[in-house]
């Protein structure tokens, strides 16, 4: 995956870069106009010795990527419903009669729970020095 940012800050040895998504339609449509695309920042490190208001080439491992963004969205969801499945069974077995929306609550935390493990395991990917997206060229 290749990419082109624009540089947003300096600090010590790692850089902001803003990288404006791509929609699905490709954005150049006649008939709309256009997409409002949001923007997404990145921070990586300063490999180029960039400066702010750069353009720069980012270029990424489109299997490390989707390997992250997996784990960002699924482990969540997965303790969500984990949660919400668990509750149930432990509230419906203990007669509780509204188990339905403590079950809910219950995956809510489960869900909770998962984002902080998102937390941690981004952490641990922040400090290993082979980053996912690396700067490739100055434009």
């Amino acid at each position: 995956m290749e990419q082109v940012g624009f540089v947003k800050k300096v600090n010590k040895n790692k850089v902001e870069v803003e990288v404006r998504r791509i929609s699905g339609c490709g954005g150049g449509c006649k008939t709309c106009g256009g997409c409002d695309t949001p923007s997404h920042v990145v921070i990586i490190q300063n490999t180029l010795d960039a400066k702010v208001g750069d353009l720069v080439e980012l270029k990424g491992e489109t299997k490390n990527i989707l390997k992250y963004t997996l784990i960002v969205y699924m482990v969540p969801f997965a303790l969500l419903i984990l949660g919400i499945l668990m509750g149930m069974n432990v509230l419906k077995s203990q007669g509780i009669d509204s188990y339905e929306p403590l079950s809910f609550l219950i995956g809510l935390i489960f869900m909770a729970f998962g984002y902080f493990l998102v937390k941690i395991i981004d952490r641990r990917i922040e400090k290993k020095e082979d980053n996912i997206i690396k700067m490739t060229r100055i434009l």
